[in-house]
């Protein structure tokens, strides 16, 4: 199995998906970037939750519960008021609370997703309220307790992935590409709407729709025909839809509360007649089905 990270999980809280974590980074950066300096700014941020289950790209990886976490750092580079972008690292982990999955991947810790970053937004106007953000990463995904893993052929695969928001007053549109290069060759694209809304100083809501369109290589977490040798027999499709509510509330001027629930489901009819088949280990054999988490929230 493999994974990919757009990411974050909740406004930086959620299941790793590649999106979620670079909307966390867009937000600190933001903050970061308005300070005029001449010396680097080291800052980050991470959240640790329970999960009803380990969905990606609007689709379950695992139906029972996870725990899973991602930490970030970042340092900032603004020289002589010279923006520079940011620089960074960060570390998903996922860790399943049942044995569903136990003899193939292992329990605890079952997986470990690392990340080299660096971001920019780039501001159309002098008061910053309109600009394109954006961050390239590469991700490497690792199963350390995979059934018959060997340093050699690990099991594991590797993300080249690009993510883009147009920041701005209103709605935000964003995308995410991610290229997966190790192993398939596989390309996804993540995209959608969001919005975020402060109710009060400690209080935010952020709605949005997210649909994932994937080519015929990329067939991972998705549903698939006959054995994992032959999963990418499904043509490239419009793949799922997710419509999803992160809460944060901020307790302390470091650490806070996340909460996030999600409506995901499967577009294409192919994919959802695999999902009929149960083929393909579990990956979306819910064509259909409610998510969420809650967890707790780090900012330094």
């Amino acid at each position: 199995m493999k994974k990919l990270m757009v990411a974050l999980c909740l406004a930086g809280a959620c299941v790793a998906s590649a999106a979620e974590k670079a909307e966390n980074a867009e937000t600190a950066a933001q903050g970061a970037q308005t300070e005029a300096s001449s010396k680097l700014t080291l800052w980050g941020f991470g959240n640790y939750g329970i999960y009803s289950g380990y969905q990606l790209y609007g689709s379950l990886v695992n139906s029972e519960p996870t725990l899973q976490g991602y930490l970030e750092g970042n340092v900032n580079m603004l020289v002589n008021d010279i923006d520079f972008g940011y620089l960074g690292i960060g570390i998903w982990s996922n860790t399943d609370l049942t044995d569903k999955r136990r003899a193939s991947y292992g329990k605890a810790f079952n997986e470990w997703d690392f990340n080299v970053h660096w971001g920019r937004t780039f501001w159309f106007d002098d008061d910053k309220t309109w600009g394109l953000d954006y961050r390239t990463s590469v991700v490497w995904y690792y199963y350390p307790h995979r059934h018959q893993h060997r340093i050699p052929k690990t099991d594991t695969t590797m993300d080249w992935n690009h993510s883009f928001a147009l920041v701005n007053p209103f709605v935000i549109p964003f995308i995410d590409v991610v290229h997966e290069y190790h192993e398939s060759d596989g390309n996804l694209l993540q995209f959608g709407l969001k919005k975020t809304v402060a109710v009060n100083d400690a209080l935010a809501l952020t709605p949005s729709i997210t649909f994932v369109w994937r080519n015929r290589n990329y067939g991972w977490c998705f549903p698939h025909y006959g054995t994992d040798a032959n999963w990418n027999k499904i043509n490239s499709c419009l793949a799922t839809m997710k419509i999803g509510l992160d809460a944060t509330y901020q307790i302390t001027k470091n650490f806070g509360l996340f909460a996030k629930v999600a409506y995901c489901s499967i577009i294409d009819g192919d994919l959802r007649d695999a999902a009929d088949a149960a083929s393909g280990a579990e990956y979306g054999q819910y064509k259909d089905f409610a998510w969420g988490g809650v967890g707790v929230t780090l900012n330094f």
